[in-house]
């Protein structure tokens, strides 16, 4: 979407996280093309950059633990969350990623189901290589860059 212009970040509309305290600005193309798509991509990495540069500013000092000397402990599973549904979604690098929980009030979820970006990307090769060469299907299947472990459910 960004790469069409856009203006839609899930940082920015949901201000999730520490998100409303880091100014970022939202990258966006013009026509939507192949190219758009990379251009964006670059200049989301490099904000990326600058964002955690601001983060990283404000993490406090904390005790400095030996690799050797830490012990993992097995915390036992006692988070219950209440009996309904629910739907939470992040900005992720390929798009919103979300995860819609329905629960009974026990530790398993009744219901649970992961909204991947790329399964959701992936359905609009078919519109996008409509018109355009054979070749061309391999360029624009990188530039929605899809990972297929989410696709393949």
């Amino acid at each position: 979407m960004r790469a069409s212009g856009v203006n839609y970040d899930i940082r920015k509309v949901d201000g999730y996280s520490l998100y409303p305290k880091l100014p970022f600005k939202v990258p966006l193309g013009i026509v939507g093309d192949v190219y758009d798509r990379y251009y964006v991509r670059i200049l989301e990495m490099r904000e990326s950059l600058k964002i955690l540069g601001q983060a990283l500013k404000d993490i406090p000092a904390g005790p400095h633990i030996s690799p050797k000397g830490a012990a993992l402990v097995k915390a036992p599973r006692t988070f219950r969350p209440p009996k309904g549904e629910a739907y939470g979604r992040i900005e992720s690098p390929k798009g919103e990623l979300g995860f819609y929980l329905v629960s009974d009030g026990t530790p398993q979820p009744y219901r649970y189901r992961v909204r991947a970006p790329s399964f959701i990307n992936l359905t609009i090769l078919e519109d996008m290589c409509l018109g355009q060469k054979i070749a061309d299907a391999i360029i624009i299947l990188g530039s929605i860059d899809i990972v297929m472990g989410e696709v393949d459910r």
